[in-house]
């Protein structure tokens, strides 16, 4: 198999390369030419020849169209959530991802390397991606238009599901076999859920939230998917918990975000389960949370219908919705 190393620029190369771009403001054509042009003039001096690993496919993204490489050897994923998750799940050799740390749930091994919140495009530049993966839009952390400049860009979608991603993502990279294995395993632990928790599922009603202290507010994360909300609420909490069929709270007269201020516990107390978000390292949010005299009267939690799911999970994909779900299905075996 051919190995690829970053180019190693020396200094009159890299401010070439910088120039072209900076004149170019990172404009796609000719600047994607001018690039490859220098990076193709620094690395031929190795003697290697061309393989079944350089070859290209031409597909059509929301960026327009253009090749992409069949076999990618070094892939960036700038969102370390929805965009590494979808390029580890479709098997390819990620490098380095931007915006946070990886979840403990996410797979990632020690070859992909965390770079920065927002993409640093001269470092990027000098790391030699072979392809990019990044949310379709054009801001200081997900510059998918600027990024062409630097190698070929495969977009994901904000608005869209994780299937609606994988999809998109594994038909142009020509990996469909391995999208149909990964919906089926989430599919099979959905189906296995919903079979041993069909009672609870259809009787009781949860709810995954959130507390700061700080504010002295919770956040009911798992507000209700219907034809009118679908549409804009896609997050991991919701979607899985549709998946699994579980009904939540009725938030009407919730704000648009689902807060609720501490003194309006009492609004939770038909709730039968609940489900707590916590990102900090130790329990000190849950711990104040659990001391709430409100909290306390809350009949799921005197009862102990309660558990708790460790990290963020607001955004995410295919990793995210199975923790998630093996969080439902663990608070769902409080109820039967």
């Amino acid at each position: 198999m051919l190995t690829t190393t970053p180019t190693v620029l020396d200094e009159r190369a890299w401010q070439e390369l910088v120039d072209a771009l900076t004149r170019r403001q990172f404009g796609i054509g000719a600047g994607m030419a001018a690039v490859a042009t220098i990076l193709s003039s620094c690395s031929s001096s190795d003697g290697s020849g061309t393989s079944d690993d350089t070859q290209m496919r031409t597909v059509t993204t929301p960026l327009g169209t253009y090749d992409i490489p069949t076999n990618p050897k070094r892939v960036l994923a700038v969102d370390a959530r929805t965009d590494l998750e979808l390029a580890i799940a479709l098997e390819l050799p990620v490098f380095g991802y931007n915006i946070s740390p990886a979840t403990e749930w996410v797979p990632v091994d020690g070859s992909a390397e965390y770079l920065s919140d927002k993409p640093n495009l001269e470092q990027i530049l000098g790391l030699a991606p072979d392809l990019i993966i990044c949310v379709n839009a054009d801001n200081e952390y997900w510059p998918a238009a600027k990024l062409q400049t630097i190698a070929p860009v495969l977009t994901t979608e904000s608005k869209q599901t994780w299937r609606e991603n994988l999809t998109r993502l594994s038909d142009w990279l020509g990996r469909t076999p391995t999208m149909d294995r990964l919906i089926t395993d989430y599919d099979a632990l959905i189906t296995d859920i919903r079979s041993r928790h069909a009672s609870a599922i259809a009787g009781k009603t949860v709810a995954s939230l959130s507390y700061s202290p700080d504010k002295a507010t919770i956040y009911i994360d798992s507000l209700p998917v219907s034809e009118e909300t679908g549409k804009k609420n896609r997050q991991p909490t919701d979607m899985t918990l549709a998946d699994i069929g579980g009904r939540t709270l009725n938030t009407t007269g919730f704000d648009n975000q689902g807060r609720l201020s501490i003194e309006e516990m009492d609004r939770l107390r038909d709730c039968d389960a609940f489900m707590v978000s916590v990102t900090d390292s130790s329990d000190t949010t849950f711990d104040q949370l659990s001391d709430n005299k409100l909290w306390q009267r809350l009949p799921a939690v005197q009862a102990g219908n309660v558990t708790v799911l460790r990290g963020s999970t607001y955004y995410g994909s295919i990793y995210t919705n199975m923790y998630l779900a093996k969080g439902w299905d663990d608070l769902y075996s409080t109820l039967d």
